[in-house]
């Protein structure tokens, strides 16, 4: 017995996602420079020295600064252009 298939009832995206995952440099350094950061508040609190306290404090808010800098560089992941589709919808959902 042959088997008539069911119509489509879903639409591809307009694009492919983009393929790096997040993993570029900009959120690189800004993963390395809050786990150092936080390393260093951790040790700074557990050994009560204010002024590692400080530099922890420092070294976080350069990275949060140098990652919005490189991405702003064209270093981070893509910005979605003003004529993509705004809709998030799964593309196999019914």
């Amino acid at each position: 017995m042959v088997q008539t298939p069911e119509p489509h009832t879903y639409s591809l995206p307009a694009a492919a996602p983009y393929s790096n995952h997040g993993r570029t440099k900009a959120a690189w350094v800004l993963m390395l420079g809050v786990c150092l950061g936080f390393l260093l508040a951790g040790v700074g609190l557990i050994i009560s020295n204010d002024a590692i306290v400080i530099a922890s404090i420092v070294i976080t808010v350069a990275a949060v600064v140098s990652s919005v800098i490189m991405r702003g560089m064209g270093l981070g992941q893509p910005v979605p252009r003003a004529g993509d589709e705004t809709e998030k919808k799964d593309w196999y959902s019914a």
